[in-house]
């Protein structure tokens, strides 16, 4: 059975990590470390590339019309159900693996599909619900701004130009969606690794985001890093001001890089939510 692990305060008995069969290193690890073990954990589970590798090809093929016998309702559906595996149950997948390999009791290919499989119905809701939360709640925060526009006679957008207008009101609405997007994102690795419920996945994830903020700033910096290495030389100068896309393929190319390195993520992710609760 794969490993359950609940931060320190919501389980009985003793919390320390001898008794959780985890080892000192794991709690020292760094997020470069953590990156280069995430490496060194794929090659022992060559499950995890091949599961990724179905869907990412999957994924072009759709892409490029390659499946021509499906008619575009089919292909529709086709591409929610590869989103919705290379989102929630390859994530889910992942974090049950760290588990097994952090606590010493390494998890079986079909031990990782059942945790994930039986997780999916609570991680479908929490996923629901933080969509929720970030469209909400930003909007009924930028709705007395909205008040206040129409309330100042004349037309405001003129007044202060349309640039000003639209930065101020992006702004409003981007700050608390990033915040909050920011403060959930532990919620899915709770939710599998912890099996906590969707709302109690949120109070963990908020905690480890505000005990671990400069750990999660840095895995930021680098994942925004390393998309726009991957994305950019997709694109290169023409002689004058435009800017033309490459060949398909380099660009079929660097997006599959691009999603097994969010894999390696996933397992990065799973690795500082194990360290946070431990904590």
């Amino acid at each position: 059975m794969a490993p359950t692990i609940k931060a320190r305060d919501d389980i009985d008995g003793c919390g320390c990590l001898e008794c959780r069969n985890i080892d000192t290193t794991a709690t020292r690890r760094t997020v470069l470390d953590t990156l280069v073990w995430s490496v060194r954990l794929f090659r022992s589970y060559p499950s995890i590339v091949a599961f990724a590798s179905v869907i990412i090809l999957t994924n072009r093929l759709l892409e490029t019309d390659s499946i021509n016998v499906l008619p575009l309702p089919a292909i529709g559906v086709f591409e929610t159900l590869t989103a919705f595996a290379f989102i929630v149950l390859i994530r889910a997948y992942v974090g049950t693996i760290v588990t097994g390999e952090l606590t010493g009791a390494p998890v079986t290919i079909r031990e990782g599909f059942r945790r994930s499989l039986a997780r999916t119905p609570a991680l479908v809701g929490l996923i629901l619900f933080i969509v929720f939360c970030a469209m909400t709640i930003p909007f009924l925060l930028f709705l007395p701004l909205l008040v206040l526009v129409g309330a100042i006679p004349g037309n405001p957008v003129e007044i202060v130009g349309f640039p000003v207008a639209a930065a101020v009101g992006g702004i409003v609405f981007a700050v608390p969606f990033l915040f909050l997007l920011f403060k959930f994102w532990f919620a899915p690795e709770a939710c599998v690794i912890g099996r906590y419920g969707p709302i109690e996945s949120l109070r963990v994830s908020w905690r480890i985001t505000t005990n671990y903020r400069g750990k999660f700033v840095l895995a930021g910096v680098i994942v925004i890093g390393s998309a726009l290495s991957l994305y950019l030389p997709t694109m290169f100068p023409e002689l004058g001001a435009r800017v033309a896309p490459v060949s398909p393929v380099l660009e079929a190319i660097s997006t599959s890089v691009g999603e097994l390195l969010s894999i390696v993520w996933a397992s990065a992710y799973a690795h500082i939510y194990v360290q946070g609760v431990i904590s």
